[in-house]
Parts: C-alpha cells; structure tokens; sequence
C-alpha cells in the first residue's frame, strides 16, 4: 500500500495552501541532474535557492537510489511542499518526508525542511500536519518519530504545534537532539 490520493503518474496530498508531491524515481532523477525539468515536471516555478538547507547532494542520491530500488516505497521518502498561487505557476516551498515505509513496528520517522524565504508562516506546520494525514491513512502506522537540534525553535514548535511529543535528548556530533514521538490517532 502506498498511501491516499495516488493519481496514475504522482502520489499528491493537498491542504489549505499546499501541494504535496512525493518524488518518485524520475522526479529524484531530475533534482539531481536537471533542475529546469524537475520544477516543470512539478507544474512549480524555478527556486533559484532550491534544496532547501540540510538536503545535500548525498541525501538527494540516497533518495533516489532508495526510489530506483524499491519503487512502490514512493510516498515513503522525499516529498517536494508546493505552495498553491492563483494566476501563476505554484512555488517550491520546502521538502520532507519519510526515512522508509513503516516496520514491523509500525514506527516511521519524518524530516522536513523550508527554504528560508518561507519560514515563520505556518507553512511547515501545514506541510508535517498533510505528510502526517497521508501516513495516518496506512494502518500499518501506529507511530511517527522525528528529531531536530535542541537550538532549532522553529523546527521544534513546528512538531510541537502539530502533535508530537518530546520523548527525551541525545548528545550527537551537531549538537543535542531533541526526540519526539507521536502516536496514530
């Protein structure tokens, strides 16, 4: 099972002011080696500063490589956040996502990450609450994980704000990682 709202070509989530689109094996492809393409396959205008901060060469790899060997887990990775405009093509906000379908646990983890330019307007929020409905859907999920650096506010009172749980810290190399849990409804 791959999840709600699957189109015969995309995998796509709205809510109020958002299109989310899970990036399959061709969408990852074109990130990586045709950005021109990749924002018009998405019907999204050219973000000069896209990836957004955190999504390096190696992740973006990794995401496809994850897509070219398990295709169906498309929904289960990389996710493009695209803000809906009226009169115009819809602009990339943001990215995020799963680290994999749910184990025998029932345990996902999400990730998410803006483009400075659209931080501090809820829309992160917005885009973990519809990344949280589509995982919700699969009954196979019973709980979602996530972790941020202790010093980054926002990205905490973005999982604070959408139901997660802080369930304790760790000392790693970039710094302490708060961890937050958040069961199925």
């Amino acid at each position: 099972m791959t999840g709600p709202a699957e189109s015969a070509r995309r995998i796509e989530q709205r809510t109020a002011r958002l299109r989310l689109v899970a990036l399959d094996a061709e969408l990852a492809r074109l990130q990586l080696e045709d950005r021109e393409a990749f924002f018009a396959a998405l019907a999204a205008r050219r973000e000069p500063a896209w990836p957004p901060e955190l999504i390096d060469l190696p992740s973006m790899r990794r995401t496809l490589d994850a897509l070219m060997a398990t295709p169906e887990e498309t929904g289960w990775r990389a996710w493009a956040f695209l803000m809906l405009m009226q009169g115009g093509p819809d602009r990339a906000v943001g990215t995020g996502g799963f680290y994999g379908p749910p184990g025998a646990d029932g345990v996902i983890e999400v990730g998410y990450a803006m483009l400075p330019s659209f931080r501090e307007q809820g829309l992160a929020t917005e885009a973990v609450e519809g990344l949280l409905a589509w995982a919700f859907s699969d009954p196979r999920v019973k709980s979602v994980r996530a972790r941020t650096l202790a010093h980054l506010i926002g990205a905490r009172r973005v999982l604070e704000k959408t139901g997660f749980s802080e369930t304790g810290e760790t000392a790693e190399p970039e710094g302490v990682v708060v961890h937050y849990q958040r069961s199925a409804p």
